[in-house]
């Protein structure tokens, strides 16, 4: 029975065809997402039914669990930490923060988590890219070739290929595939079409494609040019005359599309693009890496090491790759291969095949990286030579893509182009009047997801261990010693998904890219730096650390150290547990379900201790004892419990060439002394006040580098002038 709402339409609006049209088009659309749905849940299999207690993947996973919490912690915290900036890890200096890592799930995992626990929002996020990237795929190639059966079974290779499985087990913002198809879509109508709506919803969803992977934005800002250039290309050989309205009619929908898309992602990117251009941008890796994490050319060839059946046997192969696993997956099927090579073969003349071609071939090479890798080596003949690609070119050319290790992931583009070159394909075979077409149909779709099985997927239980349920109704700001949260990553990655039920800040811990100086705090603080790194270290401070160990830790308000026995051996777990018994004074507790020995640091009145700070070279020997250099700064803070007279006592040598020393407490200089190239023992007066002292190490004269020296004949690439040891604080008589 037809509703008043429709007759109105149909007698007002528009009439019965359109109206069917559209009925048509829903069924449709509607149809394709439920397929997708189910094919994902069967794919993905068992993730959706174990969606309350597992996460897929692991790893990396928790971290951008943690990722999803933090961002309306940041923003509805100022206090506690920012955006910018995240005062949570890395405690107590934190580390820089990108705000907006994947600016989509960041704002739809916050709209959930309101009324889903954030493990599940991370899952349903997870799902939504399988179905999302397979439609967006569908209707790409539907509107290029008009086969819904070819295009069905694009999405199919485009969202469920052996590259998305790899990165769906940790690497979330590479998970997030779902709207390269969508905008591909757009801009294939802005080269058809041309026209405002369609440059508009290209920037649209470019943005959002930015919103979901950083990584993926300048991917297919490549990909723009590269269609920029071929739509130019194909306007020169076939147009013969007006050529100036139709060049601005192109530059203009391109503009307006770069329009679009920059008022958009600058204030996603805005924070990345002033590191990446400062004199400090830690962004930017060794380029050693990114030649470590490029693509085997054997990995074009191999199924996934995911692969029910022929896994273990790929496992021994990707072996021999450099890099890891994920960054080395770039298998896209035999069926996909030869249908495409058969859509370039029967369509050769069509501009648009040949674009895609172009396209898949394109972002396969560059995604090999700087150096031809095969079978792990990147040197061939006697002669250890080595073949460059055109990656190499592109990492000077292009702004930012040095600031990119991971080359491997350009093959994200590579696989829409491939799963259109199958579309075309599909679609030209299911032509033939000599097949059967749903058998075909089956064969080429079962041949596919079997290429790509990857079920069972890996997943992680989720738990919630008592200790940290019970501090989470703690509205106290202190920090949390997690042991062993840096020395192993794979414990790190897991314990800190934790901090989205306490809240409390941690030392340390891990992130994709943090500066050099980020560690600081644990390498240079007494009892931190013994505990983080399991091992016994003497540093150039002399102080009894059974003396000054609470005090040290009460200062920095670190009220909790964590043993997670499960990452820990027995004689790591004996060590921490004789360290802090025999240091520090601190309450035991034992949580045997969760693996966890939690001790309550006891908070007590506040000794006189010496914490390195900025400036210190990292520790070494000299003489058989420790010693470092520092190079034209560096500073030690003294907390004092009164108000006095002290020396500072020190051994120090000079660098090469005398220099002059000169000691600060703040901004008051204290002694100058002039430190010749032989070891001495100095006494600096200084005067103290009760409470922190910061005490300044100043070398007027700067520092040498030893690389810059060529009679030395030394690599050293360190600024060194003047190097410390054996640092006592002593009362003036």
């Amino acid at each position: 029975m037809i509703s008043g709402t429709q007759k109105w339409l149909k007698k007002h609006l528009i009439d019965s065809q359109i109206l069917n049209d559209y009925k048509k088009s829903l069924k449709e659309h509607t149809s394709v997402l439920i397929l997708y749905t189910l094919l994902t849940f069967i794919l993905t299999y068992p993730v959706v039914f174990k969606i309350c207690n597992y996460i897929p993947g692991g790893g990396d996973a928790f971290q951008w669990i943690r990722i999803l919490w933090y961002t309306p912690v940041a923003i509805f915290n100022p206090g506690l930490t920012n955006l910018t900036h995240d005062y949570l890890i890395f405690y107590p200096d934190g580390i820089p923060a990108s705000p907006f890592q994947s600016a989509f799930n960041q704002i739809l995992s916050y709209v959930l988590s309101s009324i889903i626990e954030i493990h599940v929002v991370y899952t349903i996020l997870w799902l939504f890219s399988f179905i999302f990237g397979a439609y967006g795929t569908y209707l790409l190639v539907r509107y290029l070739t008009g086969d819904r059966t070819s295009s069905f079974i694009a999405g199919i290779v485009f969202a469920f290929s052996p590259y998305h499985f790899v990165h769906s087990l940790g690497h979330f913002g590479a998970n997030s595939i779902e709207w390269i198809p969508f905008c591909a879509l757009y801009l294939m109508k802005m080269f058809k079409e041309g026209g405002v709506r369609n440059s508009f919803f290209a920037g649209i969803f470019f943005i959002l494609v930015a919103m979901s992977d950083l990584q993926y934005m300048m991917f297919m800002g490549i990909f723009v040019m590269l269609l920029f250039v071929y739509e130019i290309y194909v306007f020169l050989i076939t147009e013969k005359r007006g050529y100036i309205e139709t060049l601005k009619r192109i530059f203009y929908k391109y503009a307006l599309f770069g329009f679009v898309s920059f008022i958009g992602i600058i204030p996603l990117a805005l924070e990345n693009i002033l590191t990446a251009t400062s004199s400090d941008n830690f962004l930017k890796l060794n380029p050693s890496e990114t030649v470590t994490y490029s693509a085997d050319l054997l990995s074009f060839f191999l199924p996934s090491v995911l692969h029910p059946v022929f896994g273990n046997i790929m496992t021994n192969i990707y072996n021999n790759f450099s890099g890891n696993t994920s960054e080395n997956t770039m298998f896209i099927g035999y069926t996909v291969i030869l249908l495409s090579l058969f859509a370039a073969y029967r369509l050769k003349g069509n501009k648009h095949v040949k674009f895609w071609l172009i396209a898949a071939l394109s972002f396969s090479i560059i995604s090999l990286g700087p150096l031809l890798h095969v079978n792990g080596k990147t040197s061939f003949t006697e002669f250890n030579t080595t073949v460059p690609l055109p990656y190499l070119a592109l990492y000077y050319l292009i702004p930012f893509l040095d600031n990119c290790r991971t080359s491997g992931r350009f093959f994200v583009i590579a696989s829409l182009s491939f799963a259109v070159l199958l579309g075309y394909g599909a679609s030209e075979l299911l032509k033939s009047n000599r097949i059967n077409k749903k058998a075909t149909v089956i064969v080429i779709t079962g041949l596919i997801i079997f290429e790509y099985l990857a079920v069972p997927v890996s997943l992680s239980p989720v738990d919630e261990p008592s200790f940290y349920k019970e501090i989470s109704q703690d509205k106290g700001n202190y920090a949390l010693l997690e042991i062993p949260a840096t020395k192993d990553y794979v414990a790190g990655s897991t314990i800190i998904y934790y901090q989205t039920i306490h809240g409390k800040s941690v030392i340390g811990n891990w992130a994709a890219r943090y500066p050099s100086t980020a560690r600081n705090f644990e390498l240079n603080t007494p009892v931190v730096r013994e505990l983080t790194y399991l091992q016994s270290t003497d540093d150039i401070l002399d102080q009894d650390i059974d003396q000054v160990g609470t005090s040290i830790l009460n200062y920095y308000n670190i009220s909790y150290i964590v043993l997670h026995t499960n990452y820990m051996n027995d004689t790591e777990i004996d060590f921490a547990e004789k360290l802090i018994q025999m240091n520090l004074n601190a309450e035991r507790k034992t949580y045997e379900k969760d693996s966890l020995i939690v001790y309550h640091v006891k908070k007590e009145p506040l000794k006189s201790f010496m914490v390195l700070k900025d400036g210190w070279n990292s520790l070494e020997t000299l003489n058989l004892e420790p010693a470092r250099w520092i190079s034209n700064n560096a500073t030690i803070l003294v907390y004092s419990n009164s108000s006095r007279n002290a020396t500072l006592n020190f051994n120090a040598l000079s660098f090469q060439r005398p220099r002059t020393l000169e000691v600060y407490n703040g901004k008051t200089l204290q002694d100058r002394q002039t430190i010749s190239t032989e070891l001495s023992r100095l006494s600096v007066p200084i005067s103290l006040k009760e409470g922190e002292n910061l005490i300044l190490l100043h070398v007027p004269e700067g520092a040498d580098i030893p690389s810059n020296i060529p009679e030395l004949k030394n690599e050293d690439s360190r600024e060194l002038s003047i190097e410390v040891q054996n640092v006592r604080l002593t009362d003036s008589s």
